[in-house]
């Protein structure tokens, strides 16, 4: 029988079967193209057959592929049929939201029980965005990291952020706080950064006073949520922001290498897109963001 997960991989399959493109099926499900692919990889294992062919720059179905998606196809449409019909009997609105991958994970996605039971009649689709992704023209709310302030029909600042150094607690149990102590920690360690900040490294340690800095290796990530899990695993030091990454310190998974932060000139902004026509509820959402993060503004 197949488990909850397995059907939802189902849809995923048929989705990225129907674009032969995980990104284009990620944009459709309001997921990353990582995560359609970590559900059809499961759903290979559950079935114990390969469904695409992947290379470099396409997919393309195998013929147990073809034959599944033949198949499920018609009946996953059926019951997504019988769904709507219900769903559209409501008065409901859907509202589209669009925002970095890690601010959704770290902040947004744990309190957002908390406006889901106080609006009970909006409907919430997240859609992630990564640093040199592109803005959805279809989204109502959009979430953005930048110092300019951004156009829109409605616009407001949400909180600055700054940079932290950070480890796991193994790394640095026997290091003082000196900072010539902690400058050769970090010569001897990999340094994580994203690779949008390839400077930050060195602003940072021109920012904490610290001169010497000279690592043995470097290695830029594209994911804010793979930086903090490699830095949990003990692969190296990393840069991450803050409030962003609270939780990774308040639960001691990941602890702080230096007291001084990187400041930046860059804000949170959440913006009311011009085209969105819920305008109702995008200001519900809007105004609970604004309440929600005021405490680090």
């Amino acid at each position: 029988m197949l488990v909850r997960s397995n059907i939802r991989g189902l849809q995923t399959f048929c989705v990225a079967a129907q674009h032969l493109s995980f990104k284009e099926a990620a944009s459709d499900l309001c997921l990353t193209p990582s995560a359609v692919s970590h559900q059809i990889s499961e759903l290979e294992g559950h079935l114990g057959a390969k469904l695409f062919k992947r290379s470099t720059r396409s997919i393309a179905l195998t013929n147990e592929g073809a034959a599944l998606y033949q198949d499920i196809s018609p009946s996953l449409k059926t019951i997504e049929d019988a769904t709507d019909k219900i769903r559209k009997s409501e008065t409901r609105d859907s509202l589209l939201v669009q925002l970095p991958e890690f601010f959704a994970s770290e902040l947004l996605m744990p309190h957002i029980n908390e406006f889901t039971s106080e609006n009970r009649e909006i409907d919430l689709n997240i859609e992630g965005l990564d640093v040199e992704g592109e803005l959805n023209s279809e989204a109502d709310i959009t979430v953005v990291l930048t110092r300019k302030t951004p156009k829109a029909r409605k616009v407001a600042r949400l909180f600055p952020i700054s940079y932290m150094p950070v480890c796991s607690p193994s790394r640095v149990k026997d290091v003082g706080s000196e900072d010539e102590a902690v400058i050769n920690v970090i010569n001897n360690s990999t340094l994580m950064l994203h690779k949008a900040r390839p400077n930050a490294w060195h602003q940072w340690a021109e920012n904490a006073g610290l001169s010497k800095l000279n690592p043995g290796k470097i290695i830029f990530v594209d994911s804010m949520f793979a930086l903090a899990r490699a830095a949990e695993q003990g692969v190296g030091i990393a840069l991450l922001p803050l409030p962003v990454s609270h939780d990774w310190l308040n639960t001691g998974s990941l602890i702080p290498l230096h007291t001084n932060h990187l400041v930046t000139e860059d804000f949170y902004w959440i913006l009311i897109n011009g085209n969105s026509s819920r305008q109702r509820s995008a200001l519900l959402f809007f105004q609970w963001m604004l309440d929600k993060f005021q405490k680090y503004r």
